[in-house]
């Protein structure tokens, strides 16, 4: 069946070899290499150059892959006419790590509880690289953080909400306000300098007239809560939506005015996939944009 070949068509665009392709539509290679060669003889050109290791696309491979994405697209939401959902098939979303440990995953269950016949695959990763991913197309859609305004990028961006930061330092250690702090002795715990937030806060420290280096950087929220609740010294950092690891008792969180990153939604604005997108950003607003903007006001 023709809708088939091209989902191995796609899976080895998406993948880069066979063997991968192979295994993620659950079909033997040599069953795949058929299907690849049968699309060819049906459409009278060549897609690939075929080399001892590999299949490289040829230009007209490259030109089929957003029809073969819209084919399939169509295919998976003729199958649930009469159903009432709407959105269906299979729709990859890039995600931050930071917003996994918040309420986002329980926004992503409803979603698929609203649309059985919609499949959501996660991938997890860092601002930069989600965007770069949407950009070529390996996904169809990221929640980020809001690309600065020197990222160079086309893509459409929905803002969802925005998360505060915060002055973070152990209990029991005397606190005589944010600035006074930031600009104390005390060691500071910065987050990753090369992720956006890393920069945000190092650009808000340097506007502030913070001169001193940071003692340790770290890429995981936790791990500089950790570290900090031990008495190793201070950070700034966001409050996540619906995380649990800044009410613990033996923090002292300090939430900072008029200093918060937006968290923002970014598709191709000519993607095939728009109707899933507007579905997304439709639920979210109507069933968690308050939820989520009350906790960023509550921190």
């Amino acid at each position: 069946m023709l809708i088939r070949s091209l989902r191995s068509f796609l899976a080895l665009h998406r993948y880069g070899t066979v063997v991968a392709a192979a295994e993620n539509v659950h079909l033997s290679q040599a069953a795949v290499s058929v299907q690849l060669k049968n699309i060819e003889e049906e459409l009278g050109v060549q897609l690939f150059v075929r080399t001892k290791r590999s299949l490289e696309f040829t230009s007209a491979g490259h030109q089929l892959v957003g029809l073969a994405e819209q084919i399939v697209t169509i295919y998976e939401e003729m199958k649930t006419l009469g159903s009432g959902k709407a959105a269906a098939g299979t729709f990859t979303l890039g995600v931050i790590n930071s917003a996994l440990s918040g309420m986002l995953p329980r926004f992503l269950r409803q979603i698929t509880k609203q649309n059985p016949f919609l499949e959501i695959k996660i991938v997890a990763g860092l601002c930069r690289e989600l965007v770069s991913q949407v950009d070529r197309g390996t996904l169809d859609a990221a929640i980020v953080i809001e690309p600065p305004l020197n990222f160079p990028t086309i893509l459409s961006v929905h803002h969802l909400y925005s998360e505060p930061f915060a002055l973070i330092t152990s209990a029991d250690t005397p606190f005589d306000g944010v600035m006074s702090m930031l600009k104390s002795d005390i060691p500071y715990i910065a987050f990753e300098p090369s992720s956006w937030t890393g920069q945000m806060i190092e650009e808000y420290r340097v506007n502030s007239g913070v001169l001193s280096r940071p003692a340790m950087a770290l890429n995981s929220l936790s791990a500089i809560a950790g570290v900090v609740e031990q008495g190793f010294g201070v950070s700034v950092v966001p409050l996540i939506s619906g995380a649990t690891w800044h009410r613990n008792p033996q923090l002292r969180v300090v939430r900072i005015p008029d200093f918060s990153r937006p968290i923002s939604l970014i598709a191709r604005k000519t993607h095939h996939r728009h109707s899933i997108t507007a579905a997304l950003l439709s639920s979210f607003n109507a069933d968690f944009a308050e939820e989520f903007r009350g906790e960023a006001l509550t921190g």
